[in-house]
């Protein structure tokens, strides 16, 4: 059932669409069930030098602040023995696993969202993960067909909140960055829009309630909220 903002909502949503040319997803924790797998990826290889991350830390200091390893390091004063660098390429090849097994689903409303915006807009994924595990989640979806434009972390030299990979994406729809709007659930995501002058809708879930995304120009309580409001907003736009 759709809140009673929903009239509101609609609005605000056509509006965005109709100053827009193109749509910027991000991808964990939004559009895939990821998120889960990262931190057992990173646990299992943190436990392999004698240190647990805590999960709930981990869902604000790493999922939505995105300060990664170096900050798990400075908060906890570790001495690991191991270089950083070393630690995420380990970290690497165990989330590669569970993207190749299949272990990885796609949220239930994710493609409905996605097939209604296609209908009008180029999309694009900007994501911080590796573009071989999007893509590998994405055809063991079965939908691998829905993006053409796929970008990873290895096409923008800086993460989010940096904002290189939306303007990488902007460069690859051919849209100008003014008339991209960003589809994202992370607080590094919501700033790296603003800081690349993009529009940016947040979904709230799970893991992002008690986050401040004031400066966002929409936010709603879930993907099923979106694609409710975009069988509405879309058959509206002229």
């Amino acid at each position: 059932m759709l809140s009673p903002k929903t009239p509101s909502h609609s609005k605000t949503i056509k509006s965005i669409l109709e100053q827009s040319k193109g749509i910027i997803f991000d991808f964990d924790g939004l559009l895939a069930d990821s998120e889960p797998y990262h931190y057992l990826a990173y646990n299992e290889v943190f436990e392999r030098y004698g240190h647990s991350l805590d999960k709930d830390e981990y869902w604000v200091e790493w999922t939505s602040k995105g300060k990664g390893i170096a900050g798990e390091i400075e908060r906890h004063n570790l001495d690991l023995g191991i270089d950083p660098i070393e630690l995420r390429k380990q970290k690497f090849e165990v989330y590669s696993r569970y993207c190749e097994d299949g272990d990885i689903r796609l949220f239930p409303e994710a493609i409905k969202v996605v097939e209604f915006l296609k209908t009008r807009f180029p999309l694009a994924i900007a994501s911080g993960s590796w573009g071989h595990d999007i893509r590998a989640i994405l055809k063991n979806a079965g939908v691998e067909h829905l993006f053409e434009n796929i970008l990873g972390k290895e096409s923008a030299s800086k993460e989010k909140p940096h904002p290189d990979i939306f303007i990488k994406a902007a460069e690859t729809l051919e849209c100008p960055a003014s008339q991209c709007v960003v589809i994202e659930d992370a607080l590094k995501g919501l700033n790296a829009s603003k800081a690349a002058k993009m529009r940016c809708i947040i979904i709230r879930n799970q893991l992002n309630l008690n986050f401040d995304f004031s400066r966002a120009d929409l936010v709603l309580s879930s993907l099923s909220e979106f694609a409710a409001l975009l069988r509405i907003s879309l058959q509206k736009l002229i």
